[in-house]
């Protein structure tokens, strides 16, 4: 069963939720899954980007992240881009051949795969 993101959406709060994280630095620390605004995986792995503008790369692939992250909040555009549902603003159709577009809350654009297109729209049909 997939879960119901039209629901989800219409709340105005955000998960509550932490990432434990392990940094050399500072050992395990718990970043609030609010806050994380995107995924993007390269190779083997991960970079972070939050929502204050900030990025990490771990050493981790976006299938370990996908299994800790709350699932009704964050969606996959395609095999390296996870993004959470809150910083969506509006999703754009550039062709039948080719996918589209995602425009985040903070001006970025991320593009979304032409297989995963339809699901997306159907999911979230309140951006189109």
């Amino acid at each position: 069963m997939k879960p119901d993101f039209r629901n989800t959406l219409s709340r105005p709060t955000l998960p509550t939720s932490t990432l434990r994280i392990y940094m050399r630095e500072i050992g395990k620390f718990d970043f609030p899954v609010s806050d994380l605004m995107y995924l993007q995986a390269s190779g083997n792995y991960s970079w972070l980007y939050w929502k204050d503008g900030q990025r990490m790369l771990m050493p981790r692939t976006l299938k370990y992240y996908m299994d800790r992250l709350p699932h009704e909040w964050f969606i996959r555009l395609h095999r390296n881009c996870v993004v959470n549902l809150h910083y969506i603003e509006r999703m754009e159709r550039i062709s039948q051949e080719t996918g589209g577009l995602m425009y985040l809350h903070s001006g970025l654009v991320l593009p979304v795969s032409r297989r995963r297109w339809f699901a997306i729209r159907r999911l979230l049909p309140h951006l189109n």
